[in-house]
């Protein structure tokens, strides 16, 4: 029998519910402590203690929420079993979600641990989660970015009749001429300060962009995904971030449900359909990536016949999902093998 000491926790910023159970004994308690280094570290350090005297060892559980990274570097420390669990790969409680608390999520937890169906979380190294951070910052620089452009073009459909310059105010031209409006003086003052957090953001985004193109020099499969028309730099070395280490994936498929392009099952004895696109645990920002790259690689001699005979079925849209697909497809086996990619149709 397992002589184990698992402690399942429900992790937030302020607060930590920890559910502690003795395998040993059936003994189990329920309490919450501050998410405090010293805390948790004495906490982990008791537990530690208690399952060497009963020639067992230590388990924390733990969503795969913020604060992960700290708590493993902490487990390992102290020599305690680090497990992290995905929960949107966890079925749904009877009822859907009628009650959710902090005890329950711990209760389901290290029910699903138990019984040995608990999914396991990636957990990416340093370097990878710093490569994520550039990406995720240049991509919340480009929201921040449009969302400011259409502030002014609204503006300027609502209260005047100058015509909306679109993403003309990105450059610098166009942001002198919109300075040279004639506009009230409230007015005229925050399309100014507009303007000058649109500046501050365009120099933002190019050094963000520059220590990118840094990681695309040094990494091999962003120059090789290079090579398909339609990603760039930029691109390649995002998407290569976002998809991480390619042998956590065992399969094409499994990467294509990662991104979201996998279209859902609805299936009731005879009957089955497609469902929506996307669902929990999906990547949204490589799924835009690469629909956004099937703008060009629609026309790539691999995929123009799918293309078209996609589209002739289902429409434009539908056609660029399967180009993203396939595309996708050929990226998993780029990243797995080495193979430079091939844009003539086998």
């Amino acid at each position: 029998m397992l002589k184990h000491i698992l402690l399942t926790v429900d992790y937030h910023d302020a607060h930590c519910v920890i559910r502690r159970r003795n395998l040993a004994s059936g003994e189990e308690s329920v309490r919450k402590v501050d998410t405090d280094r010293d805390t948790l570290r004495a906490a982990l350090l008791t537990t530690v203690r208690h399952a060497k005297a009963q020639r067992g060892r230590a388990v924390w559980i733990q969503e795969s929420t913020t604060g992960w990274a700290r708590m493993a570097q902490l487990a390992a420390d102290c020599r305690v079993e680090f497990v992290l669990a995905n929960v949107l790969q966890m079925p749904l409680p009877p009822k859907a979600r009628r009650r959710k608390t902090d005890k329950i999520d711990t209760a389901r937890l290290q029910r699903e641990y138990l019984n040995g169906e608990l999914p396991r979380a990636h957990q990416p190294d340093a370097e990878w989660r710093q490569l994520r951070r550039v990406v995720a910052l240049r991509e919340n620089l480009v929201r921040r970015r449009t969302a400011l452009t259409n502030w002014i073009n609204r503006y300027l459909a609502h209260e005047t009749w100058i015509d909306p310059p679109h993403r003309k105010v990105r450059t610098q031209r166009g942001r002198a001429r919109a300075r040279a409006w004639s506009l009230p003086e409230i007015d005229r003052r925050m399309v100014d300060w507009k303007l000058e957090e649109l500046e501050q953001l365009e120099k933002r985004l190019k050094d963000a962009e520059a220590l990118l193109l840094e990681h695309y020099r040094q990494s091999p499969d962003a120059q090789r995904l290079d090579e398909i028309r339609g990603l760039g730099p930029v691109g390649a070395i995002a998407i290569v971030a976002r998809i991480g280490p390619i042998d956590r994936f065992q399969n094409a498929d499994q990467l294509i449900a990662f991104a979201g392009l996998s279209p859902g099952v609805q299936q009731s004895d005879a009957t089955c359909r497609g469902g929506k696109i996307g669902g929990g645990g999906t990547d949204k920002c490589l799924r835009h990536y690469l629909i956004e790259a099937t703008v060009w690689a629609r026309d790539i001699p691999r995929y123009r016949a799918a293309y078209q005979r996609a589209r002739r079925r289902r429409g434009a849209k539908i056609a660029r999902l399967t180009i993203a697909r396939k595309l996708l497809r050929s990226i998993h086996k780029m990243l797995s093998t080495g193979v430079a990619f091939e844009p003539q149709a086998a």
